[in-house]
């Protein structure tokens, strides 16, 4: 395999041979010596793309987080939703589809922040993962609210954080138990709970989500 790729297109593959160790295997397997040779390329290779294994986790837990961020919103993509309730369920199935197609990835997702947390150097590997998924929480209530004509009656921000909590809490749980239809349920129970902090807008605005 040549090695003229350019770096960034590297970090990609080597970020994408990790993920595939990890979601299988869990941290404690995913060795540089192991994600070079899923990659198929000298282990210089991977020393010359990232500093160390901890800033090649820091991306593994990017790709997840970045992965999840895109699948509420991806849910929005219509132009406008008869209320805020059928809006945000339409975001928490988009997210729930995404959730259970990568079982691997979501408790690779767990390992990866107590494996930051234990390990001071890397406690901003897993503020990380928070502070990007509690942005896009917060654009996606934002957008559900904009293309459904409503307003939140609490603080973006703090709905933001209670979702999280809560997704956290019931993918857990469903690694666990394995039962789906009891986990989207509880998402879908609560995002009809969501609905009860906004009230409808006088005027509706008709939005795209992007």
């Amino acid at each position: 395999m040549s090695t003229r790729m350019p770096v960034a297109d590297r970090r990609t593959q080597l970020v994408d041979a990790a993920l595939d160790v990890a979601a299988r295997e869990g941290i404690a397997a995913t060795t540089v010596r192991r994600v070079a040779d899923r990659a198929g390329v000298a282990l210089g290779v991977v020393h010359y793309c990232f500093a160390d294994k901890d800033e090649l986790f820091a991306a593994l837990a990017a790709r997840i987080v970045d992965s999840l961020a895109g699948a509420g919103a991806a849910g929005l993509e219509f132009d406008a939703a008869p209320d805020l309730a059928t809006a945000l369920d339409a975001a928490v199935s988009a997210l729930w589809q995404t959730i259970e197609a990568t079982p691997g990835e979501q408790l690779l997702s767990y390992e990866i922040t107590t494996h930051a947390l234990r390990h001071g150097e890397l406690r901003a590997v897993a503020e990380r993962q928070y502070a990007v998924s509690q942005q896009a929480v917060e654009q996606v209530l934002e957008l559900a609210a904009a293309v459904s004509g409503a307003t939140w009656t609490r603080p973006v921000p703090e709905l933001a954080a209670d979702t999280l909590a809560f997704v956290d809490g019931v993918t857990l749980r469903w690694l666990v138990d394995a039962d789906s239809a009891a986990a989207h349920d509880r998402l879908a129970s609560f995002a009809a709970y969501l609905a009860t902090h906004a009230r409808r807008r006088r005027g509706r605005v008709r939005a795209l989500a992007r």
